[in-house]
Formats: structure tokens, C-alpha cells, sequence
């Protein structure tokens, strides 16, 4: 075999290397998009799939703790235009009255503006504020959910987390407003 015939094996061995590596990388891709929307499927079905008020409260905990990684959260419900603390995880009830200012503030302008809010990446760590999530029915803000610290092991939110805020604001505002009306008994089944 020619020393040329040699090279020209080599350059297509590295050339094969390159689109293995390549293709393996997509697989990795695909598969991560793939785990994000069951995730998104199973979320959405966790939310929709009672209409026991206590069981959707639950299921919104449940999606922040998993799927987002904070172990900190709180979700605000808008009543006759007043916000209300409507469940808790992680975050005493007594220390909604320590919050700063601004945190109040942010969670306050995120219902009425029905615009998410995201602490930038660069922002001090010690606010205590990591994201704002609001709940929107029919275009109208019912509500809130606060995110606090994250989960240690979690560097940040990423593209999934924000797809994740926009199923939350529709989806588990729809499933509570849902799950309201169920148990005042307005709702016709």
C-alpha cells in the first residue's frame, strides 16, 4: 500500500471519527428533548388530573421540586384583587414578613403584569428571589408562583425551566381556577 493511499485511509478514518462523534452528540440531544417533553406531558397531566383543590396545590410543589429544583417556593392567589398566600413549601409563613421589599414588590407587579420574572444570572445570590411565575386564566392574572433558592447542585434556570414557567402559567392557573370552582360548587359537571 502506497504512502498516499495510506494517508488518504487516515483522513477518512478521522473523517468517520468526526461524524461518529458528531451524530453521537444529536443522540445526546435528541434524548435530552426527548426526557423534557415527558416531563412536560407528565406535569401537565399531574395538573389536570384532579379537581381536588389541595391535590392541584400539590401537583404545582411537586413540578417546582422535581423538575425546576427549588425546594423553596410559594404560590400567591389573587383574592378580590388582594394577593393570598395559598401554599407554602419550604418558606414559613412568618418569613413573608422579613421578604424585602423588592421581593414583595416583584411578586406583587409579576401577577398584575402577567409577565414572568427571572433574577439575571448576574444578580447577587443572597436575593432571595430566584423566580416569579405568573398564573394567568383567560388572560386575566390569578395569581403568583414565587420561587426562592434553588436546590444547591442547580447553577441556574435554563431554557427547559422557562418552558416549564410558561406550562405554569397557563396550565396550573387553569387547573386551581378549575379546582376553585369544583369546591365552591359553581362548576357543572
Amino acid at each position: 500500500m502506497s504512502e498516499r493511499n495510506t494517508h488518504e485511509l487516515l483522513q477518512e478514518n478521522q473523517k468517520l471519527r468526526e461524524l461518529a462523534a458528531r451524530l453521537e452528540a444529536e443522540r445526546i440531544e435528541l434524548e435530552e428533548q426527548n426526557t423534557n417533553l415527558a416531563n412536560l406531558y407528565v406535569a401537565s397531566y399531574r395538573l389536570h388530573s384532579t379537581l381536588d383543590r389541595a391535590e392541584v396545590l400539590a401537583g404545582i410543589q411537586e413540578i417546582i421540586i422535581n423538575l425546576v429544583g427549588s425546594e423553596e417556593l410559594t404560590v400567591w392567589e389573587l383574592d378580590h384583587e388582594v394577593p393570598r398566600l395559598a401554599a407554602a413549601v419550604g418558606v414559613e409563613a412568618e418569613r413573608f414578613d422579613e421578604l424585602p421589599e423588592d421581593a414583595r414588590r416583584r411578586i406583587d407587579e409579576c401577577m398584575r403584569s402577567r409577565q414572568l420574572w427571572v433574577r439575571d444570572g448576574g444578580a447577587v445570590a443572597a436575593e432571595p428571589l430566584t423566580a416569579c411565575i405568573p398564573m394567568i386564566v383567560d388572560d386575566r392574572p390569578t395569581g403568583a408562583i414565587a420561587i426562592f433558592r434553588l436546590l444547591q447542585q442547580k447553577s441556574g434556570l435554563d431554557a427547559v425551566d422557562r418552558e416549564l414557567f410558561g406550562l405554569l402559567a397557563t396550565h396550573a392557573a387553569t387547573a386551581l381556577y378549575c379546582a376553585n370552582l369544583h369546591a365552591t360548587g359553581t362548576a357543572v359537571m
